[in-house]
């Protein structure tokens, strides 16, 4: 495999990678605290973009539309749930990073205290301490990939470094990956991002990444009985700043 996109500084080679920040309407109120918590990363993305519905203006980063983020639109994805399959399209088959790293990052996500993402040049998965284990996904990995779950816990963490070079060789022809989800992708097989990309890497990269637990905190409400203001956020920032968690999510549940 090719190494990420390099940068020569004083003769020594420094790794760089890009934070992809995505959102949906209900978590805009959230943005603005989930850029700033990328303050926690080490070493910081060298670019941050912001992908949504809408086209946000936020200074420190570079936004978009979901729409001219990839070639797909959501209307293209048949399956029920086409939103939620897009957003994970979105993570899979973008192009738009500067660098090969790029660290995607659900915006209802906030990180609390230092995270390291890069361990001898080569980036970290991150492992929840939540326990998920749900059929459809590994359905999905065994009919496309041929590939059997190899690690007895769950990829899925709200964030995960993703590397373009792998995922040419996982996905070596994006439009027959979509055109093969329409056709295969279903309540009893569904795609998951982090589960297909994580079990990937392991299968046939398995020096590439580390690995490091995590601690979760999860904080949520229902978008109808009482959406989320600013004020509780920053109060959960605050109230959080000295617990044992390396990030806590704010989800919005509808």
């Amino acid at each position: 495999m090719s190494p990420p996109r390099n940068r020569h500084l004083g003769g020594r080679i420094v790794i760089k990678y890009d934070a992809v920040v995505l959102s949906h309407p209900k978590d805009y109120v959230k943005v603005s605290f989930c850029l700033d918590s990328l303050r926690f990363l080490n070493p910081p993305p060298q670019n941050i973009y912001v992908v949504s519905p809408h086209l946000l203006k936020i200074d420190s980063a570079t936004c978009m539309k979901d729409e001219d983020a990839i070639f797909v639109k959501a209307n293209d994805i048949k399956y029920r749930r086409k939103n939620w399959i897009y957003q994970q399209l979105i993570k899979l088959l973008q192009d738009f990073t500067e660098n090969d790293l790029y660290m995607c990052v659900d915006s209802d996500l906030i990180f609390n205290r230092k995270l390291t993402v890069l361990k001898n040049d080569n980036p970290v998965f991150f492992i929840s301490n939540r326990e998920q284990r749900y059929p459809p996904y590994f359905a999905f990995t065994r009919q496309y990939l041929d590939l059997e779950r190899q690690v007895p816990f769950t990829f899925i963490n709200d964030f995960m470094m993703f590397d373009k070079n792998i995922l040419k060789k996982m996905i070596p022809d994006k439009r027959k990956f979509v055109k093969d989800i329409n056709e295969i992708v279903s309540d009893e097989c569904l795609l998951s991002e982090f589960e297909t990309y994580g079990n990937y890497v392991v299968k046939y990269f398995p020096d590439y990444y580390s690995m490091k637990q995590t601690q979760v905190l999860t904080h949520g409400k229902y978008l109808k009985e009482d959406p989320w203001t600013s004020d509780e956020i920053k109060r959960l920032v605050k109230n959080n700043s000295d617990k044992d968690i390396d990030l806590f999510t704010v989800h919005t549940w509808t």
